[in-house]
């Protein structure tokens, strides 16, 4: 299956994720079900046509269809809000399947991101895939964190940064640790529990290097040594930007 870039979306040209997609998604295997939370103008799903042309994929977003969607045979879209839990839950069990992978790619709220999470990871096949995009919105240095979270509520970001160590160290994640990343408004410790217990491995990926072209302005008129573009745009190289987390299902 050759690879195709989503060069319409940010996944591409801003955040550079692909080239770390690639290498996972040639791993999974057959794939006849996807889930994406979060449709925007819909260019990854898009892509994810273009990538999986015989899957059936499912777009989720708060929003109604809007005439820019990509449409087509074994192409769905659902409405529902990423803030209401047990409506996401219902939601998936609703859908009544297994799938090969999840793309979380929504409002980028950090409780939205824990939401999907806990919720959709018990909705995918053995050896399947959950993509965590924009996970930098849960690093406590970001807007959106210090908009939606008290100092010190532990998010997404710090419950796989927890579980990859655990993971690279084989160690099980202690009481005393479950206990820190628990939260009200994030997960329970049933949630971390089962988390550790479903996923295999947690590779998150950083940017390190310059966007191929600016979000704001669609130039790439950089200046290299102060790392913005011309238009003002920070570019982030080391900052809270650009971070995606891949996570595979144990077999």
């Amino acid at each position: 299956m050759p690879w195709s870039d989503p060069v319409a979306s940010d996944k591409h040209y801003w955040h550079r994720y692909s080239r770390f997609y690639e290498r996972h998604i040639a791993t999974l295997g057959p794939v006849s079900s996807i889930l994406e939370f979060g449709v925007f103008h819909g260019a990854s799903i898009a892509w994810l046509r273009d990538l999986f042309p015989g899957a059936e994929i499912i777009g989720v977003d708060i929003l109604t269809p809007q005439p820019d969607w990509p449409t087509g045979p074994g192409i769905t879209y659902l409405t529902a809000d990423q803030g209401d839990r047990p409506a996401i839950a219902r939601m998936l069990r609703s859908l009544d399947r297994r799938f090969d992978l999840v793309i979380e790619d929504g409002s980028h709220v950090p409780r939205h991101q824990a939401n999907c999470l806990a919720e959709a990871v018990s909705f995918i096949r053995p050896a399947g895939m959950y993509m965590l995009e924009d996970l930098h919105t849960s690093h406590p240095r970001h807007p959106y964190y210090q908009t939606h979270c008290p100092p010190g509520t532990p998010s997404s970001l710090h419950l796989l940064l927890a579980l990859e160590h655990a993971l690279a160290t084989g160690q099980m994640l202690r009481p005393a640790r479950i206990e820190r990343l628990c939260d009200a408004d994030m997960f329970t410790a049933a949630d971390v529990r089962h988390l550790a217990a479903a996923i295999a491995s947690v590779d998150i990926h950083h940017r390190a290097a310059l966007p191929l072209r600016c979000y704001a302005c669609g130039t790439d008129d950089f200046d290299p040594v102060a790392l913005v573009c011309r238009c003002g745009a920070d570019l982030d190289i080391i900052g809270a930007d650009s971070m995606t987390a891949i996570m595979r299902l144990r077999v």
